[in-house]
């Protein structure tokens, strides 16, 4: 994988998990990374991947945004109260 390539990886999953860090629900958030996984997909074919480098391109995409609005979503929630 080239540097420009796990650049525009890094951008578009920060992206996509600011976006989704802004939904109401995991159910929410989670369609909406899948929406946008298949789109990637869809869109790596068109400019002539084939079909398992795609996949394999928005895979990796997908599991990047995950991480990131996980962490997202921690540092949302704050530290741990444990119990009094």
């Amino acid at each position: 994988m080239t540097a420009n390539l796990t650049n525009k990886i890094v951008l578009w999953a920060a992206e996509i998990a600011g976006h989704a860090a802004e939904l109401p629900s995991r159910q929410a958030r989670d369609d909406y990374l899948a929406e946008r996984r298949s789109e990637l997909a869809a869109g790596a074919v068109a400019e002539g991947a084939s079909e398992s480098d795609a996949a394999i391109l928005a895979d990796a995409c997908a599991e990047a945004a995950r991480a990131i609005l996980t962490e997202l979503l921690a540092q949302r929630a704050g530290a741990p109260k444990g119990r009094a």
